[in-house]
């Protein structure tokens, strides 16, 4: 194991800027502050709720995180994605298939965790693949299913050594037919001194309802932890940096550049540094910058011009009206609505709280209090603004 990870962070070919996992620490940008910290809680055994925007990182850094533990031979870590399970037995069949994939059979700890799925009765499959396990329990009552998701927590609870448990988009269990997965979870979790877990989600106003109403089952049971823009500076060397390994010299106008057109937004950054590492030569200057953004924008347009078939025309032109802006505080004041000739500031709030709804448009609070909308969609924004 060890061997691999060291072999895995000696070779790096192709194009740096990854678009999905972070095998490689070296492809890993800063953060540094972040993985101390969440260190820290995990060595006092302090749960994390890690929240932020879409795509700004989280699920990197919690990669990144974990496989820094594992090559210390720290804490045992188990990562469960919960995006797109639609009940409580869809989550404990993603729990039982991350925990199997975590400590195969081979192992001894994966030998103990395999007598006591079969005593389930199982159904296990393979991804044709990548050969990875998956499992599939039925449940006759909902005591059963209770019973079950607490066997496969106090397993994990009996082991030698700390567990780390990161669930993923934890908000989404808000949204399952079942009334009292949260109170079920909550239950299960005070009883478990050797697990810890760090909730993550990109719903900020979700997840604090969730973990700060004295209504919900886990209030005040995690310390918050709110993962925003990467430091510029830091940003800025790591582009220059990772462009240089790969013998390509970028101009510091041309990083500038990125950074602000992508608002220092991960996944866009590493877009656009993907898409110019693509298209340039061994030098990188704005033209080349400027070249990779329409690439870009021309590549999502099928994409965009369906966005306006889903919303009407309001709220359409309320879009391009932010996007225009890049950054609104007052989307109902007589200005704003005067310069894009919105209608009436009823209607535009209508439209504002709809386009929110659909995670169309952010609304976020700055640092001194003040409210602010844009377009949650960095290149729809840039999009938007160029096209319409």
């Amino acid at each position: 194991m060890h061997f691999v990870y060291y072999i895995c962070n000696m070779i790096q070919e192709g194009n740096p800027f990854k678009l999905r996992a972070y095998t490689i620490p070296n492809l890993f940008c800063d953060r540094e502050d972040e993985v101390k910290l969440l260190s820290s809680y995990a060595k006092n055994g302090v749960d994390i709720t890690l929240f932020s925007l879409r795509r700004m990182g989280k699920t990197g850094l919690i990669q990144h995180f974990f496989n820094q533990l594992k090559a210390k031979n720290k804490q045992k870590t188990i990562y469960v994605d919960i995006y797109d399970t639609q009940n409580i037995t869809a989550f404990t069949n993603r729990l039982a298939t991350a925990i199997l994939q975590e400590f195969p059979e081979e192992q001894s700890i994966g030998k103990r965790f395999f007598k006591l799925l079969k005593s389930f009765s199982p159904t296990i499959s393979f991804d044709q693949f990548t050969g990875v396990p998956e499992v599939s329990l039925t449940f006759h009552s909902d005591q059963q299913q209770q019973h079950t998701l607490k066997s496969l927590l106090f397993f994990l609870e009996k082991q030698n050594e700390q567990v780390i448990i990161a669930i993923d988009e934890f908000q989404q269990i808000a949204n399952y037919p079942e009334k009292n997965v949260e109170a079920i979870l909550r239950t299960i979790v005070q009883q478990l001194n050797n697990v810890n877990f760090i909730f993550s989600g990109s719903h900020k106003h979700l997840l604090i309802e969730m973990f700060n109403s004295t209504k919900r089952p886990f209030f005040s049971s995690t310390t918050p932890m709110y993962l925003d823009k990467i430091n510029e500076e830091a940003y800025q060397n790591f582009i220059v940096r990772l462009f240089g390994e790969q013998k390509k010299k970028i101009e510091e106008d041309a990083v500038s550049f990125i950074l602000k057109w992508t608002k220092r937004h991960t996944y866009y950054t590493q877009a656009l540094c993907n898409k110019v590492y693509q298209i340039s030569d061994k030098k990188i200057d704005l033209e080349t910058v400027y070249l990779a953004c329409d690439r870009i924008l021309d590549e999502q347009e099928v994409v965009f011009y369906q966005y306006r078939k889903l919303l009407t025309a309001g709220q359409w032109n309320l879009l391009i009206a932010i996007a225009k802006d890049d950054v609104v505080f007052q989307p109902t004041g007589a200005a704003f609505v005067g310069k894009y000739n919105l209608g009436n500031p009823t209607s535009v709030r209508r439209s504002l709280k709809s386009l929110v709804d659909k995670e169309m448009v952010i609304h976020e609070i700055d640092k001194n209090g003040n409210n602010y909308y844009e377009v949650y969609n960095c290149f729809l924004s840039r999009w938007l603004a160029r096209k319409l």
